[in-house]
């Protein structure tokens, strides 16, 4: 896997505070002129270019993180649109149709150029994430419908013993409602 590198820039290195009103000067869109100069007043020797990168790369930054929150909104609404559906298998499902997408906006030249092998494996490890969770629902609601079922028994011995005409009844009502 490619590693990304760490872009460095001289706005990182100066103080927090000054490096913050840089940051706020940039998404109020204050030219890059208005922001050298600021920096200079400051004590500090910069660039216009400088700025612009930095600016870039915090747009970026920014734009990014809009685009996760987007996402996680649309994953929080579908999830609340269908009770049965958690935030995984949300997540799952936006992954999976966001590869779909991918393919089929391929032109014949990129997918000349595709790595099949790695696309290949990134979709096994899709399906066995999906298929991780299902086992993982299956194995979860097996458990809580044998602990329903101790805990219903219990009561139900408890209750014959106890309080026979009350099991009787609520054994009556069971069956009415399971026809």
């Amino acid at each position: 896997m490619k590693k990304k590198i760490r872009k460095h820039s001289i706005i990182d290195s100066l103080p927090t505070d000054l490096k913050d009103a840089v940051d706020e000067m940039i998404k109020s869109d204050f030219t890059y002129h208005e922001i050298v100069g600021y920096i200079k007043k400051n004590g500090f020797e910069i660039s216009k270019s400088s700025v612009q990168r930095y600016a870039s790369n915090l747009n970026e930054t920014l734009e990014n993180l809009k685009m996760a929150q987007e996402n996680f909104r649309a994953i929080m609404e579908e999830t609340e649109k269908y009770k049965n559906m958690d935030i995984t298998e949300g997540i799952l499902r936006l992954l999976s149709n966001q590869v779909f997408k991918a393919i089929n906006s391929l032109s014949d030249d990129q997918t000349q150029n595709i790595d099949f092998e790695k696309l290949m494996k990134n979709s096994v490890a899709l399906a066995r994430a999906v298929a991780y969770k299902k086992k993982i629902d299956i194995d979860c609601k097996s458990t809580l419908e044998n602990g329903a079922e101790q805990f219903e028994s219990l009561i139900f011995e408890a209750m014959a013993d106890e309080k026979p005409e009350l099991y009787k009844e609520i054994k009556k009502f069971i069956r009415e409602k399971k026809l």
